[in-house]
């Protein structure tokens, strides 16, 4: 265990898949949108996607946390998007993916697939390496987990509307893309000052 704490806690710079590095803003919005809630801010690869008003609403995490895979490769971090999420929730949202995930199996197991796949690319090659010669179970883990490391192997699943939501606006696509874009209205919150991402500098 001591071997895997070195070699990951060495600051390697990970490959940015997706969006921009954050900048000094983006870590103070970051801790004020993710108040009371369990976030390490050390995670956090970049702003994956922001809001019509430049701020962070979906972050890319490292694939790793202490040398164990870390489920969340997009964290929806928007004040507004969670609120809204947390809603469509109440009203049965995750039950209607379900239904359309049965509708459709083969799409979302490939979906799921292309999430494994990106975890993986977000490594290092020296950790890819590593983990496939003295980590093999970490490695498998890596590999059969989709989106927030749900086994795709046995089809997927959906698990929560705000992991889905963080996945879709991160990529661009996702199975049910149609169904999200009329479940996650109006995606604009109407004053930032309202849901933590005003800062003071």
């Amino acid at each position: 265990m001591k071997r895997t704490l070195s070699f990951f806690s060495r600051g390697r710079i990970r490959p940015l898949l997706f969006g921009e590095p954050l900048n000094g803003r983006d870590r103070s919005v970051l801790l004020r949108q993710m108040k009371g809630r369990v976030f390490d801010p050390s995670l956090v690869s970049a702003v994956v996607r922001r809001c019509p008003k430049g701020f962070p609403a979906v972050i890319q995490c490292a694939p790793l946390k202490k040398g164990k895979p870390f489920p969340t490769s997009f964290w929806l971090t928007c004040p507004w998007l969670v609120r809204l999420c947390g809603m469509r929730e109440s009203e049965g949202a995750v039950s209607v993916l379900e239904e359309t995930l049965k509708m459709n199996r083969a799409q979302w197991t490939s979906y799921h697939c292309d999430a494994a796949r990106i975890r993986i690319l977000s490594l290092t090659p020296a950790e890819r390496r590593f983990l496939q010669r003295f980590r093999a179970k970490t490695w498998r883990a890596l590999s059969k987990g989709g989106v927030g490391g749900i086994d795709y192997r046995r089809g997927g699943g959906v698990k929560c509307l705000h992991l889905q939501v963080a996945s879709w606006l991160a990529v661009g696509r996702h199975p049910a893309k149609e169904l999200l874009q009329r479940m996650m209205l109006p995606r604009v919150c109407d004053a930032s000052s309202k849901w933590e991402c005003i800062c003071s500098f």
